[in-house]
Parts: structure tokens; sequence; C-alpha cells
């Protein structure tokens, strides 16, 4: 049990760190505002919102910022419907190293990374850990109507 404990806490670290050294981090009033509007049920199947949970958003700063910029080209590049074949063309598998080449960058992506390295889960060359990160995040899988 202490083990888990000093684990744990040693997680709450590392990600108050990641989060402390975040410089692109919008902040809430500012780049911004959400408007809850409730919350829904146990077993809900719709949206029961009236309005859109982010009221405003900083889009200026959000494009300028390159981890975001390379983000929101990735927004179009999946089929949200099970059932229907996915088709990746280059331009995507563009977009996705594009990504990953932003965030790798940044000081929270080398610190995720000489976290994971120390803890033996991640390669500790970058090409290979983007690698890793590429099959984790993008590589497809099975999709099936209903499951």
């Amino acid at each position: 049990m202490a083990n888990g404990k000093s684990l744990n806490h040693e997680l709450s670290e590392v990600f108050s760190e990641l989060w402390d050294m975040d410089v692109n981090r919008f902040t809430p009033g500012k780049d911004y505002t959400i408007e809850l509007q409730g919350k829904a049920g146990d077993g809900a199947t719709q949206d029961g919102a009236a309005r859109h949970l982010f009221h405003h958003v900083n889009e200026e700063r959000m494009k300028s910022i390159k981890t975001f910029a390379t983000f929101i080209s990735l927004l179009d590049n999946y089929e949200t419907s099970t059932g229907v074949a996915e088709v990746v063309t280059p331009e995507e598998i563009a977009e996705n190293n594009h990504f990953l080449d932003a965030i790798l960058e940044t000081e929270v992506m080398k610190l995720a990374h000489q976290y994971l390295v120390k803890k033996n889960v991640a390669e500790a060359n970058l090409t290979d850990f983007k690698s890793q990160l590429y099959d984790i995040w993008f590589q497809l899988y099975a999709r099936k109507e209903g499951g």
C-alpha cells in the first residue's frame, strides 16, 4: 500500500510540474469562458444543453500557438461514425507528424519524456519516442457498428 501511495504522490508532483511549466495554458475568464448549463443524468444519450459549453475562446491566440494550431489541423481527419472505414491520406499523416513535432518541442513534453524514460516505458531516443506516440495516438483500430 505504501508503494501505491508513493507512486500517487510522485505522479501528483509530476503532473503539477507539467501543469506549472505549460506556458501555452489558457487562462479562464481571459482566454476562454464556459457556460455551465446543468448536468446530464445517468444514461443520458442526448445533449440537454441549449447553448455551447464554451461561451468565448480566444481563437487568435489559439491559432498563434504552434501546438494548438497543429492540433486544430487534426480535427477534420477522423470519421466519427462507427462502421465507416477510416481513410488516412498523406496530408493527414503529415499533419499528425507536424503535431507531434510541435508538442515534442515543448518543455512539458520534454519533462514527460524524461519521466517516462526513467520509468522504462518510453524509448530514450526522441525519434523512437515520437514513433511510440504516433502508434499510440494515430494508429487505426478495428471499427465495428454498435461497439
